[in-house]
């Protein structure tokens, strides 16, 4: 997995970030988007939805064939404890 980390931080990190600072704990998608993309999140924008699919993917299934982070309907995304 390769992480941009110098210079001005990929929104991806930044939502890894977000997420495993409260890993088992709901992140809104409005929350994401302030912190990820640096701006608030749009009617019908699925910016989020495209940079987590990214992440689920560059992440691959957890050793027991879950999702490392799952959708919470109607709340956001929250990345699974252990």
């Amino acid at each position: 997995m390769a992480w941009r980390r110098a210079g001005a931080r990929s929104t991806e990190y930044n939502l890894l970030e977000t997420l495993a600072r409260a890993p088992g704990a709901s992140s809104a998608k409005a929350e994401l988007s302030e912190k990820g993309l640096g701006r608030p999140l749009a009617r019908f924008d699925r910016s989020i939805d495209v940079h987590l699919s990214s992440i689920r993917h560059k992440l691959g299934p957890r050793p027991d064939r879950r999702p490392w982070i799952e959708t919470v309907r109607g709340l956001g995304y929250q990345l699974v404890r252990e």
